[in-house]
């Protein structure tokens, strides 16, 4: 699968986490684990390929998606 297919789907992915992911708990706990799984697959994975998809390329993605899950964690809390 070509790099530009998986900048797609991964943008798809980030936005239908962003959008529908409300629970605080959740947000902050995926985010953490993401960033921590894709970290450990930019190290461990980075050349390799599974299924068509790179898994170095998957873990940058992973880590960009932990961290916007994380800092955006309070998005959708009651203000007040």
């Amino acid at each position: 699968m070509s790099d530009i297919t998986q900048l797609v789907v991964a943008l798809v992915l980030f936005f239908l986490l962003d959008r529908f992911l409300k629970s605080y708990p959740l947000r902050k706990w995926l985010g953490v684990l993401l960033i921590a799984i894709g970290a450990a697959g930019c190290v461990a994975a980075s050349q390799i390929r599974l299924f068509g998809f790179d898994l170095g390329l998957l873990s940058i993605f992973a880590v960009a998606l932990g961290v916007g899950l994380f800092l955006k964690r309070r998005r959708f809390e009651q203000v007040g």
